[in-house]
This record gives structure tokens, C-alpha cells and sequence, in this order.
């Protein structure tokens, strides 16, 4: 009796078992990579399938990428890559926002849209007999031309202030942005104007000092496409900068750009190298380090810059490089790499960082450094080399099941 007694326990705890594993298969377990999504508002609206915080728990991975329009607004792609049950059953779904779209009309956007994609698993799942859909009959006028008054042009300005102060201290700053883009297929153009202007003061008992910084830059770049992996610019700048000592400089660098990938996958992956060569103008508020009022250099530049995003993590490396003609010992180098990876359940490491090797600085002012210029950071001062850097490691375990939503406090 004892026997039979085990054996019926093993039984159904093995009949329980094999219904836990169809029932499972018979679920939508998702994992979203997203780089727009508001992942709580998600998993309070997607209450039909598992949110999984791991990968490996996932049947189905939705990776979100956006990229800026021509128009200002947003393009996005929803690349869904069924796994496990669902494997072989992929999709990539494309949408847009208006410039002007608020942040529920975006999250009602790509809710929808991933709603859509969602269809073809929950159709292999036991939900499917609780689907119904529907399709508006939109006006065929809707799918006429649509006419632009604007012809894709799309103007910006902003301006702002900060102010704060105290009995032995003042400071104001101002921040103006002007900016117009015109973003077609086989052309695109931006020219950009900033004004940027700080004032402090400072005293203590007998002691004063006042100091003020501004700074005017205007950007026209004009760049064609030629090809699917080839580009052509025209890169135009101009300014003021008394930090930098530039009463005025003027630079104008023609270009060329290639792509490894074809242009319609840089959402995804990028290896581009470009090269941009002319020349540059500048008269200074004081004499260089090199005795100068004002010159003329022509130089040139190449960057190479490789970026991909996928569903473990993404990868930005960039690295460049100028020089200038007249004096090749007046160069720069610069590199910054951007890994964020997940290495196995739960563990991910990221690494984001910079450097670069300064040897051009023709502009500094011959004049020595005041030591509030220098606790101050008023003006540019000489270096060889400048870093960043941000490295870290995390590691999450526990429930791999997070469809509960709870936002108090947030």
C-alpha cells in the first residue's frame, strides 16, 4: 500500500509537471530592449503576456530603436525575434511621431505598434480564441499626396537663463539657440546659430572680482547622398569664443563619407569612415603662444566610427584624428568607446569612455594664466591630453517574472 501509495504521488506530480511545461509553451514570455520605451507603462498595458527581466527566460524579444526625421519628429523600428516556441517567427515593424507629438501620444504610438507585432504569438497561444480585431476605413483622400506648405524645412529657437547669488557672489548665464533642417532622401541641410554668455562676481571684504565669458557659434552643413554606402558634405563653421581667444575664426571643410553597411541598416549597425579637409581663418583677443594675431592654416581630419545595437547590449567606438598642414607636429587624436553587454543571466558590465591626445592648440594667449582664470576655468589652458571614463558591473537575480507595475513614490 505504501508502494502504491508513492507511486500515485509521482505520477501526478509528474502529470503536473508536463501540464506546467504546455502551459508554459502556450504563454508569450517577453523581453524588451527598447531604447524610448516607458517599460512600466508597458508592462501595465501588455497584460496578456510575461514580462521577463532576463533574456534567456524569453520566447520573444522586441528590440526598440529610434532615430531623429528630417522633420524633427521620430522614427522608430520594433524588431521582434521569436525564440524557443516561437523560434523562426520574426518581424520588424517601422512607424513614425510627429515633431510635435506629446509623450502620451508617443507611448500610445508604439503601445499600438507593439500590439500589432504581438499578434502572431499570441495566435499560437490558447488567447488566441479571445482575439477580435478591426479595421478603420480610413478616406481614400488619406492616401493621396500629402502637401507641405513648409517643403520639410523645420525651424527651432530656444532661449534660456540661470541666475543664483548670494552676499559675496553673483552669477547670470544665458543660453540663445537658433536652428533650421531640411532632411530629404538624397539631400539633407542644418544650419545652426548658439549664443552663449556667462557673468560673476565675486567679492570678499576688500577683495573683488568680476569676470564674463560668451561665445557665438554659426554651422551650416550640407551633405548629399551619393550612393547606398557613399555620401558627400560641406561643412561650414564660424564664431567668437573668449575662452578660446578667438575674436573671430572661419573654417571650411569639404567631405566624404563611406559605409561599410548600407545606409537603410545604420539603425543597427555602422562602420563609417570619413575625411574632411580645408581650412581655417583666425584672428585672436590676444597674441598665441606662437606670437599671432590672426592666421590662415589649412588641415584636414578623418574619423572612423563603428556602432551596433542588438538585443545583448550595444557597442560605440569612434575614433579621429586632425592635422594641420603647415606644421605637422599641430595634430589631435581622439577615441571614445560607449559597451554596455550582458554577459550571462542577470550580469551585465558597461564602459563608457574618452580620450584624447591635444596637440594643436595654436590659439592659446601668449599672456599667463591669473589664478582665478585658473580656479575659475575662465580661459583655455594648455594641455597635452584630456580623459573621461565611467566603468561599472551589474548583476540582478530573483523573480525572472516582472508584470507588476507599482509607480507610488516614483
Amino acid at each position: 500500500m505504501k508502494n502504491f501509495f508513492l507511486v500515485v504521488v509521482f505520477l501526478l506530480m509528474f502529470i503536473n509537471y508536463c501540464y506546467s511545461q504546455n502551459n508554459d509553451s502556450l504563454k508569450v514570455y517577453l523581453y524588451i530592449k527598447c531604447m524610448f520605451c516607458d517599460n512600466s507603462f508597458l508592462r501595465n498595458e501588455l497584460n496578456m503576456v510575461n514580462h521577463v527581466r532576463d533574456l534567456n527566460d524569453a520566447n520573444l524579444v522586441v528590440l526598440g530603436i529610434s532615430e531623429k526625421t528630417g522633420i524633427g519628429g521620430e522614427r522608430y523600428r520594433l524588431i521582434f525575434e521569436g525564440m524557443k516556441d516561437f523560434k523562426g517567427i520574426n518581424d520588424t515593424l517601422i512607424f513614425e511621431s510627429s515633431n510635435d507629438a506629446t509623450s502620451e501620444e508617443k507611448r500610445n504610438i508604439y503601445l499600438k505598434n507593439i500590439k500589432i507585432g504581438l499578434l502572431p504569438y499570441l495566435l499560437k497561444t490558447s488567447l488566441r480564441d479571445k482575439i477580435t480585431y478591426s479595421v478603420e476605413e480610413n478616406n481614400i483622400q488619406q492616401n493621396s499626396q500629402i502637401i507641405d506648405p513648409w517643403k520639410s524645412w523645420v525651424f527651432s529657437l530656444s532661449t534660456g537663463g540661470w541666475f543664483n547669488g548670494e552676499q559675496s557672489n553673483k552669477n547670470f548665464s544665458n543660453n540663445s539657440n537658433f536652428q533650421v533642417n531640411k532632411v530629404r532622401d538624397d539631400w539633407k541641410l542644418r544650419f545652426q546659430f548658439s549664443h552663449n554668455y556667462s557673468k560673476s562676481k565675486f567679492s570678499y571684504e576688500s577683495y573683488n572680482y568680476e569676470y564674463v565669458n560668451s561665445s557665438i557659434n554659426i554651422n551650416l552643413n550640407s551633405v548629399w547622398s551619393v550612393s547606398s554606402h557613399w555620401s558627400a558634405g560641406f561643412f561650414v563653421s564660424s564664431g567668437t569664443s573668449t575662452y578660446s581667444n578667438y575674436k573671430y575664426f572661419f573654417n571650411i571643410m569639404p567631405a566624404i563619407e563611406y559605409n561599410i553597411f548600407p545606409y537603410n541598416k545604420s539603425f543597427e549597425k555602422r562602420l563609417k569612415f570619413d575625411y574632411r579637409i580645408g581650412f581655417q581663418k583666425s584672428k585672436y583677443i590676444d597674441t598665441t603662444i606662437f606670437n599671432k594675431t590672426e592666421e590662415l592654416n589649412a588641415m584636414h581630419r578623418l574619423g572612423v566610427s563603428v556602432n551596433f545595437y542588438r538585443k545583448w547590449g550595444n557597442i560605440d567606438i569612434n575614433f579621429s584624428g586632425s592635422e594641420y598642414f603647415h606644421d605637422l607636429s599641430l595634430y589631435s587624436l581622439g577615441s571614445y568607446i560607449g559597451l554596455n553587454v550582458r554577459i550571462v543571466r542577470g550580469l551585465s558590465v558597461y564602459f563608457y569612455g574618452g580620450y584624447s591626445m591635444i596637440r594643436n592648440q595654436i590659439n592659446l594667449a601668449r599672456q599667463e594664466v591669473s589664478q582665478e582664470e585658473l580656479l575659475l576655468r575662465q580661459r583655455q589652458m594648455k594641455t597635452n591630453f584630456s580623459y573621461w571614463g565611467n566603468v561599472g558591473i551589474s548583476y540582478t537575480f530573483g523573480s525572472r517574472i516582472n508584470n507588476v507595475v507599482n509607480p507610488r513614490f516614483e
